[in-house]
């Protein structure tokens, strides 16, 4: 569920290649390490579900996780997977997992957003944005600890710049999530300092039962495929 507007690359990175750093190192506090951001009261619960679910869905998704890689490599030369830093827990950097949509060569191209035609995403890859199954290998993200089933956005640290240092550090208490509070409520038809905001309330609010209300509703957008690009 992490779609809004924004391209496989950073518009503050040129000529970068995939997988290398998609954020601006000094956006991040030097002087607070991860490990400084304490995690809410209640939220470690979070974890073993995250765990055990993630573990299930990889298990039981994996014949549509073979089909999909093996559709993506026939059908365009390049890696199957799409791989980019983000901000995680403490803001500590991870390298976010997806089903490569757009074409290898797409970032020859420049930075540039995602739009609804977007010429740069291939055929297999509508479909699999349209459908929030290019998502899928994020499951392994949730099992490595890096992300949960529900939190606020994984962010490229460009998206912060504008946020407070005290909302980044409430923000950063709780691991990014495949979906959240904002990919539910807007989308891709946010603005950044909206789903910040939201993120924020997530953070505030955040139980077991917010999250599943979040994966019902998100349930929901993927069926009838809202608010994707």
């Amino acid at each position: 569920m992490d779609d809004l507007n924004l391209s496989q690359k950073s518009s503050h990175v040129q000529n970068s290649i995939q997988g290398r750093p998609h954020f601006d190192p000094q956006l991040i506090n030097a002087d607070r390490s991860p490990s400084d951001s304490t995690e809410i009261a209640g939220y470690i619960l979070k974890r073993p579900f995250d765990f055990l679910l993630s573990g299930l869905g990889l298990l039981v998704l994996s014949p549509v996780f073979l089909v999909i890689a093996l559709i993506i490599k026939i059908t365009s030369p390049g890696s199957v997977f799409f791989r980019q830093e983000r901000l995680g827990i403490g803001e500590k950097p991870f390298m976010i997992l997806k089903f490569r949509s757009m074409r290898s060569d797409s970032e020859s191209t420049g930075p540039q957003f995602t739009t609804a035609n977007d010429t740069r995403i291939t055929g297999i890859g509508k479909i699999i944005r349209k459908t929030s199954l290019d998502e899928i290998p994020q499951l392994i993200n949730i099992f490595r600890g890096e992300m949960s089933l529900i939190g606020p956005r994984p962010y490229v640290g460009f998206e912060l710049a504008e946020a407070s240092q005290a909302d980044r550090q409430q923000r950063a208490r709780i691991r990014p999530g495949v979906s959240g509070l904002a990919q539910v409520s807007g989308r891709s038809q946010l603005s950044q300092s909206a789903v910040i905001e939201y993120d924020l309330a997530y953070v505030e609010k955040t139980s077991l039962f917010l999250d599943l209300n979040i994966i019902l509703k998100t349930i929901q957008k993927v069926i009838f495929c809202e608010g994707t690009n």
